[in-house]
């Protein structure tokens, strides 16, 4: 057995007796001792998604941009990097659940530019914690809208959920049909993005209900679109409602857009359940049947504002 693989199962066990707070796991006094890094400090950042960028989603996928993000400078009156800090960055992959991706020495600030115009840090990425990526999973409710964090006090008691020899994202979760998809919007998310099921997702045209299960309000809709399900899913992941689904080609979920405007995708994370109720083949027969059962399900689920967030 490899060394690295012996010491995340000994962590994983220890996991499991003891609360295990950060610092224990990532040492970052030792890290801190060593000649290199003297001189140097810890930041945590626990990158937030906000309306339009889903960090889970552009880090599944690769996406180009998605370490321009994390290391971004943000607004121009004040940069979010330092040169010397050592960043330890997270993504949020379920409520209040953070996953760790990466620790970043800055060497400097805000020198790179991407091709969307983003600025960030010049950083060298420290492959001796690479062995953590994907597996260190902590709890933490963010005390303020504040994500980025120094004091050392704060960051070595933050708690750590578990710590795994496997990807957070290996768990290959089969796919439970479409009789029964019914899921929170972090459960849904876990999976959604494995090549399995986005296959299925993609496959069919459907008919589907969103439940805001704090108050029982429903939104009922259809998903007839190139990627099908898959597609229209994406969308709310990401946004909380879909910009191009229109309702009698009006307005796009106006009742959601307006939930997400005053409540934002917070509440829509904490809150929201996605289910299949009706699925047919992707052809035009397929898409009128969506259609016509979309309203049928309106009706019988009472889904109409304002019981519901359906505007039609």
């Amino acid at each position: 057995m490899e060394e690295d693989e012996k010491t995340t199962i000994m962590e994983e066990t220890m996991l499991e007796q003891t609360k295990i707070v950060l610092k224990d796991i990532f040492r970052f006094d030792e890290l801190l001792s060593k000649p290199e890094f003297q001189g140097k400090w810890i930041k945590a950042r626990f990158n937030k998604n906000w309306e339009g960028y889903d960090f889970v989603d552009r880090y599944i996928n690769s996406c180009p941009d998605f370490i321009p993000w994390i290391l971004s400078r943000g607004g121009e009156k004040r940069s979010r990097n330092q040169v010397g800090e050592i960043q330890f960055q997270f993504i949020e992959v379920e409520y209040h659940k953070w996953l760790f991706v990466g620790a970043y020495l800055i060497l400097e600030k805000d020198s790179q530019v991407h091709d969307n115009g983003v600025r960030y840090a010049l950083a060298k990425r420290l492959e001796e914690y690479d062995k953590y990526v994907e597996k260190v999973l902590v709890n933490l409710t963010l005390p303020s809208r504040n994500w980025l964090y120094t004091n050392r006090q704060f960051i070595d008691h933050i708690e750590v959920n578990s710590v795994t020899a496997t990807s957070y994202f290996d768990t290959n979760v089969q796919f439970p049909g479409f009789e029964n998809l019914s899921l929170s919007y972090f459960d849904l998310k876990k999976q959604f993005y494995s090549p399995s099921w986005r296959y299925q997702l993609s496959s069919v045209y459907g008919v589907y209900v969103l439940t805001d299960m704090k108050t029982g309000k429903l939104y009922v809709g259809s998903a007839y679109g190139e990627t099908g399900l898959f597609g229209r899913w994406s969308a709310y992941l990401a946004n909380g409602y879909d910009k191009d689904e229109f309702e009698d080609s009006k307005y796009p979920n106006k009742r959601l857009r307006e939930l997400v405007n005053t409540k934002g995708m917070e509440y829509i994370r904490k809150h929201f359940r996605y289910s299949v109720l009706e699925i047919f083949g992707k052809n035009e027969l397929g898409k009128q049947k969506s259609l016509a059962r979309e309203k049928y399900w309106k009706q019988v689920l009472g889904s109409r504002y304002p019981n519901g967030y359906n505007d039609n």
